[in-house]
């Protein structure tokens, strides 16, 4: 005869993985100034430092008089981490023109982040969280061991002035771009265009009229439709002013 387990006992296991996979994926972070969960809009932005993929030490007040963009991603090099950085790359002048500060944070090492930017270029600082100072500073969760991709709008006065937790990374760095040059006062910024194919000119001059340029019927030495001055030159459709024809010779006498 087989055993059966309690249907209670099995709830509770149940409840037990449950409740231990949802903190380890998505619970809310305590943060050291006492609140939980990510830091809201209007929060001061903690006063903390890291050093970048190059050493040099990046302090977060130093930035104050501009605005900042601090995204959190989970690790260098996997797909969506390397799709949102190539994007703030290729929207790098821009932010630059209305004075936006980017920088990226993740628990990966300095060595990590050397390669990850030699590789793709990318221009602005990206942070070393090793021991999760800034992830708990801002209240970011763990999902799976690593930091959750959320973003945060830091404003000139050093305000926390929107917050990003869903991120598609595709077209992230457009929609903060946008959000942070309103905080600048700037101008937005647009993409240079490509440059538009020549169009061939049209002949121009006294001798050409524009459309519906004719003169009106009555006017003062107008010359009736479809017909030309007397001894004025004839243009004609390449532009050449040909000169007014001869006069026929008389008929010869027999």
């Amino acid at each position: 005869m087989k055993r059966r387990f309690p249907t209670a006992l099995v709830f509770v296991v149940v409840a037990v993985v449950f409740a231990f996979v949802s903190l380890l994926a998505c619970g809310a972070a305590q943060r050291p100034d006492g609140g939980q969960g990510l830091l809201p809009v209007g929060a001061p932005a903690p006063d903390v430092f890291a050093a970048d993929q190059h050493g040099a030490i990046q302090r977060l007040s130093d930035q104050r008089g501009r605005a900042v963009v601090v995204y959190f991603y989970p690790k260098d090099g996997t797909p969506g981490c390397t799709e949102e950085a190539c994007a703030f790359r290729d929207a790098w002048d821009r932010f630059k023109q209305a004075n936006v500060q980017i920088l990226g944070v993740s628990a990966d090492t300095r060595e990590s982040h050397e390669a990850f930017a030699t590789e793709h270029r990318l221009p602005f600082p990206i942070l070393v969280d090793t021991d999760h100072t800034w992830s708990n500073a801002f209240g970011v969760p763990m999902r799976l061991g690593t930091v959750a991709r959320v973003t945060f709008l830091i404003d000139p006065d050093g305000k926390v002035a929107k917050v990003y937790p869903d991120v598609d990374p595709g077209v992230h760095a457009d929609e903060v771009l946008k959000d942070a040059a309103q905080l600048t006062g700037a101008a937005l910024p647009v993409a240079p265009a490509a440059p538009a194919a020549p169009a061939s000119a049209a002949p121009t001059g006294p001798d050409t009229a524009a459309p519906g340029a004719a003169a009106a019927p009555g006017a003062a030495g107008a010359a009736p439709a479809g017909a030309a001055a007397p001894g004025a030159a004839v243009p004609v459709a390449t532009g050449v002013v040909l000169p007014p024809a001869a006069p026929a010779a008389p008929p010869a006498r027999r």
